[in-house]
């Protein structure tokens, strides 16, 4: 919170900069807070570029050597979001909503609950963060169901899209067979409408037919949804089988872990495991396709 001096500031980074070239340094950087924004228009003049901004902080670089070019790297490129598809227990439908707002609100369009995952969170947290915001849900992540990469977004910033497959907790199931339904609660700032509709309903919307892109990743969507809901349906069959073998029941998820199918329908699994050589874990995904 120390006050600076802009031109003070001015004469000594120009003065810096002629050491740094003599030295042989070669990339310089600067990150200036909000509160010292006064220092932005002497960093310009002095040859520096923006770089990378958020709330609070605009970051501005300087590739001295004026023999080649520049090798630092470029601001953050891409946004990541995430498609959360949720099926029924019962009746394999899939749960879908209707925005108040944006492009998909104004052609009336039905969506998987969607969003953009916030700074250090992974796929996994996001979509079940995005599915208990905007339904009220809780539910537990699967698998990766497929990715989809665009380009010339928001800023012209590009897009990953990951499709995820989310099944809702025990509880819900519990409460079917006491001949309750699952409840919905729609996110009232952001969602004008929930409903459960069926997959075939859903790709044959006008806007995703004939859309190249969109077929196919609504069909991924169908044919993981089918084997996934299939095998639900005859899981206790097989578990009382498994029981009277003395084996543990295995889900789709767990047979895919250990790569016991070669069903195609397996997509990315998730793991997050420890780095090892210093703090902190990472996660991992895991194609079994």
């Amino acid at each position: 919170n120390k006050s600076l001096d802009a031109a003070e500031f001015a004469t000594t980074l120009k003065n810096s900069l002629q050491v740094w070239k003599t030295n042989g340094n070669r990339g310089i950087w600067i990150n200036i807070p909000t509160q010292y924004s006064d220092i932005v228009p002497f960093c310009a003049d002095l040859g520096f570029e923006f770089q990378y901004a958020k709330k609070g902080l605009l970051v501005m670089t300087h590739w001295l050597p004026e023999d080649s070019h520049s090798r630092l790297p470029h601001g953050p490129t891409h946004q990541v979001g995430i498609g959360a598809v949720i099926l029924h227990p019962v009746t394999g439908k899939m749960l879908v909503v209707q925005e108040k707002s944006g492009p998909a609100a104004a052609r009336k369009l039905w969506k998987t609950p969607t969003g953009l995952t916030d700074p250090g969170e992974d796929v996994v947290e996001a979509a079940i963060r995005e599915a208990k915001e905007e339904t009220g849900l809780d539910v537990e992540f699967d698998r990766i169901i497929c990715m989809r990469q665009a380009h010339g977004g928001i800023f012209n910033q590009s897009d990953m899209f990951f499709v995820c497959l989310l099944h809702l907790k025990p509880k819900y199931k519990e409460g079917l067979d006491r001949g309750e339904e699952v409840p919905l609660h729609a996110q009232e700032e952001e969602i004008a409408d929930i409903a459960w509709m069926d997959m075939e309903e859903y790709a044959n919307q006008s806007l995703w037919v004939g859309s190249p892109v969109y077929e196919e990743l609504n069909n991924a969507m169908l044919r993981v949804a089918k084997t996934v809901f299939g095998e639900a349906q005859s899981q206790g069959e097989a578990s009382t089988d498994e029981i009277e073998n003395d084996s543990e029941p295995k889900s789709a998820r767990e047979k895919c872990n250990k790569s016991e199918t070669d069903d195609s329908h397996c997509g990315f699994i998730a793991k997050t495991l420890p780095v090892g050589f210093r703090p902190g874990s990472n996660t991992i995904y895991l194609s079994r396709l």
